[in-house]
């Protein structure tokens, strides 16, 4: 039972991880989040930069984890977005937003040394469907034909994937490796495993299977959705059917004050 986890991190925690090549042949750190909006909370139109802990994620903390395990593939996404309604999707100009994107990205991107994807993870938008898959699939396109980036996902949830994601992955759906679905943010809460289950088999008629993770929460104020025994009982049933490619977990309380992020 091959599979990829990716942990959602805003600090060098990975570094603690046991990974296992007899259970994984592919570990994903998705670093959250890189944000274009400043210190204010103002939106800054496109122009993104990191909020993790930049003291903790380095390129040497990355290879060092990488060099600690190198009978498993290490691939680090950077997350654009943010969870809950705080910081939306909001661009103030669709051509400004793409190209001022394009380039803050690269750039940090490049400074990193070590990043292999771009993940799109955006819990509340506040844009028409149309706007967000203009921009984000531009995005998207432009930092993969670049060659910037090797890989890209985007990690839907309940309310957003009911208009925009299934029309932005329609629209550049040879450009998307993979969809990391958010089970944490649905409507009802998720009681059993067989729930879970049967929610992402719905689901693989929107996204292909081969392409469709199961998200999860770790934090406690999600466990009344999905609580982690729901979640593990579900996802190793999906994992042992070869229904999944793999599963995603996010560590960290992200509706906590920001992460430090020191120069």
């Amino acid at each position: 039972m091959m599979s990829i986890f990716r942990q959602y991190t805003l600090d060098d925690s990975f570094s603690q991880v046991l990974v296992s090549p007899k259970f994984l042949k592919e570990y994903q750190i998705a670093l959250t989040f890189a944000s274009d909006y400043d210190d204010d909370g103002v939106p800054t139109n496109g122009v993104f930069r990191p909020t993790w802990d930049l003291t903790k994620v380095t390129p040497e903390s990355i290879t060092r984890f990488k060099d600690k395990n190198p009978d498993v593939d290490i691939k680090v996404f950077i997350s654009i977005g943010n969870r809950g309604t705080q910081h939306p999707f909001k661009p103030l100009n669709n051509q400004t937003w793409i190209q001022n994107a394009t380039m803050s990205l690269t750039s940090l991107i490049n400074n990193l040394h070590v990043v292999h994807g771009i993940d799109v993870l955006y819990d509340h938008i506040d844009a028409s469907p149309a706007d967000f898959t203009e921009c984000v699939g531009q995005l998207i396109r432009n930092l993969k034909e670049n060659g910037v980036v090797s890989q890209a996902s985007i990690s839907p949830s309940s309310y957003p994937n009911q208009e925009y994601y299934p029309l932005l992955y329609s629209s550049v759906p040879f450009f998307v490796d993979w969809v990391d679905y958010q089970f944490q943010s649905e409507d009802q809460p998720v009681l059993e495993p067989t729930t879970l289950v049967k929610r992402y088999n719905e689901l693989t008629k929107v996204y292909p299977k081969t392409k469709l993770f199961a998200g999860y929460s770790a934090e406690n104020e999600d466990w009344a959705t999905v609580s982690p025994f729901v979640f593990f009982l579900g996802a190793m049933d999906l994992l042992k059917k070869r229904s999944a490619p793999g599963v995603s977990i996010h560590y960290h309380n992200y509706y906590a004050s920001e992460a430090p992020n020191k120069d």
